[in-house]
């Protein structure tokens, strides 16, 4: 009986002295655990309050609605909407390179960021899909091409050249006015920004790549080739043609047809828009991919293979059901598409 007290002592003994130890340990530790969980803690609270700003942005309520949520800036991105808030924690913005771990676990695909300024939050948007007259259609566009043809001509480093112009080589940021002249693009190489105004045609090829590409043509387009562009926007007064192995985003109108053919592909979000009074027409042949808004309000949209959604929209638009987005200059319930660290 002695033995069995004596070892019960013993071991309360050292389970005491045992938890004594441990528990001296913990009140070391958590002076920089607690700082670092404080910092992480704060960093998350920057983003929901910057997700938060957004939201309330979209939904039409002005800065400062909220107590507590930080400004937000918006801005056109051709056809889309671009809206972005600053990630603050506390009274202090987060530099982009210290919060760019904590961004990475809530938006896909953060952009590169000068490690010296604060991190943005933003979001990109468009305009859920909603029937629309041809007048809607016809006042919108015509908006965006004298915004579109503003744009090149306001670009940086924008010049003038008269007659036909052939470009072979490109491999830096350009903005052109090709006078009394067609423009052909034939090149291998890798544009950061091209910006074309041209009097006359526009031809397309090579396998260049272009983070964006705008074109603003009295005549006729043709887009082809192994081209992939990033963000395109493209008016053509006459008609357009897209074909090959050529990929972007973005959006294509012109005032006739707009005919999409081939190994063709368009990622979301894309619009294709023919406005023709009596004579628009949009053609999606030979199985090219098309993820977006087909429109030709005022003609028809022709498929080559039948389209179970064709027709279930509005007369003359063909859409699909996981990619109705009209660009956001549309009157409508805004849809963000993409987040982005910046």
């Amino acid at each position: 009986m002695e033995c069995k007290r004596g070892f019960v002592l013993g071991f309360v003994l050292t389970l005491i002295l045992s938890l004594t130890i441990l528990f001296g340990c913990l009140l070391r530790v958590p002076g920089g655990v607690l700082r670092s969980t404080n910092h992480y803690a704060r960093e998350v609270q920057a983003v929901y309050d910057a997700e938060s700003a957004l939201i309330a942005n979209l939904s039409g309520l002005p800065d400062g609605f909220f107590a507590g949520l930080p400004p937000v800036s918006a801005e056109a991105v051709g056809p889309w909407g671009s809206v972005c808030a600053p990630l603050q924690a506390g009274a202090h913005s987060i530099p982009a390179n210290i919060s760019r771990s904590i961004l990475a676990n809530s938006i896909s695909h953060p952009s590169p960021a000068n490690s010296s300024r604060e991190a943005l939050l933003c979001a990109n948007y468009g305009t859920r899909y909603s029937r629309l007259r041809f007048d809607d259609w016809y006042t919108a566009m015509t908006q965006y091409r004298a915004t579109l043809r503003e744009s090149i001509t306001m670009a940086r480093g924008f010049r003038v050249m008269s007659g036909n112009r052939r470009i072979f080589r490109l491999d830096t940021a350009i903005a052109l006015h090709v006078s009394d002249g067609d423009l052909t693009l034939d090149f291998d190489t890798r544009v950061p920004s091209a910006a074309f105004l041209v009097d006359g045609s526009v031809n397309v090829k090579g396998r260049a790549r272009f983070d964006t590409l705008r074109i603003y043509s009295e005549g006729e387009v043709t887009l082809g080739g192994e081209v992939t562009v990033a963000h395109l926007e493209v008016y053509s007064g006459a008609s357009l043609e897209v074909r090959s192995s050529f990929r972007f985003s973005g959006l294509l109108y012109a005032r006739d047809g707009v005919t999409i053919r081939d190994r063709m592909r368009a990622d979301f979000p894309s619009v294709a828009v023919s406005l023709g009074s009596g004579s628009g027409r949009v053609a999606l042949l030979n199985r090219a991919s098309f993820a977006g808004v087909l429109a030709a309000p005022g003609g028809a949209v022709e498929l080559d293979v039948p389209d179970s959604l064709a027709g279930a929209a509005f007369p003359g638009t063909v859409r699909d059901s996981s990619h109705a987005l009209l660009p956001a200059f549309f009157d409508g319930e805004k849809v963000v598409f993409r987040r982005s660290a910046q």
